[in-house]
């Protein structure tokens, strides 16, 4: 016989809420390391904006970004923190 079988009843129910605590611990673990992504990646984005921010004109043309004066500019990275995801 490969699987434990408990012959008295307090023992069967320890080792049904063992299991559902251990489904439990897995499930939190899951999700723990899902935030954790989430919150690498919104400060991953937060800290390209600022990069973003404090380049010159020069500096946004030569990687591509149209420069635009710098309301346009406030306004672009405005827009930005609004579709960040939640």
């Amino acid at each position: 016989m490969n699987t434990y079988v408990p012959q008295h009843y307090a023992a069967a129910t320890l080792f049904r809420f063992g299991m559902v605590l251990h489904d439990a611990a897995r499930v939190l673990k899951s999700a723990a390391q899902r935030l954790d992504q989430l919150i690498a990646i919104r400060k991953k984005a937060a800290d390209d904006r600022r990069l973003l921010s404090e380049m010159n004109e020069r500096e946004l043309r030569d990687i591509g970004v149209s420069g635009g004066g710098p309301r346009e500019r406030y306004e672009r990275l405005h827009a930005l923190e609004w579709r960040q995801p939640m």
